[in-house]
């Protein structure tokens, strides 16, 4: 097995691979991949800063609480404001129908969303970062098994 950690990011990814056509199942587990036109738009699952707590003395279980950021990549263009929306209402109502992540999480939820450009690359992309708080908990000797 592999940490919750990429547990949950790969759930993440299935959920939407299945249920945001609008990126073709052009999801990725990383925050580096080449992105490029034949391969837009497309979102980047990744997680972030974590905070670990014991849940009660004398109790072995850790309540663990993971940012999550979702990132969707679009083409510069004059449509990239409604691009962005029709993608982020996929993403949310997908993320929403399955909260739970199929009960490998205690809670997931929706806590900012950052809208950009980004001029770094070949090409000028638009990138709107969803940033989920995911709430799990495991043993504190076993980081593989989500409670």
């Amino acid at each position: 097995m592999a940490h919750v950690r990429r547990q949950i990011r790969d759930k993440v990814a299935s959920i939407l691979r299945t249920n945001v056509s609008l990126v073709k199942k052009r999801v990725y587990t990383t925050r580096v991949h080449p992105l490029n036109e034949d391969n837009l738009p497309a979102i980047s699952v990744y997680t972030g800063s974590e905070l670990v707590q014991r849940l009660n003395a004398g109790v072995t279980d850790i309540s663990r609480d993971l940012t999550l950021d979702i990132d969707i990549y679009v083409r510069e263009t004059r449509n990239f404001d409604d691009d962005v929306d029709a993608i982020a209402v996929q993403i949310e109502e997908a993320m929403a129908g399955n909260f739970t992540l199929d009960s490998l999480v205690k809670s997931s939820v929706l806590t900012s969303t950052e809208i950009r450009f980004d001029g770094e690359a070949d090409q000028i992309l638009g990138v709107a970062k969803m940033t989920y708080s995911i709430r799990y908990v495991t043993a504190l000797n076993d980081v593989e098994a989500a409670k």
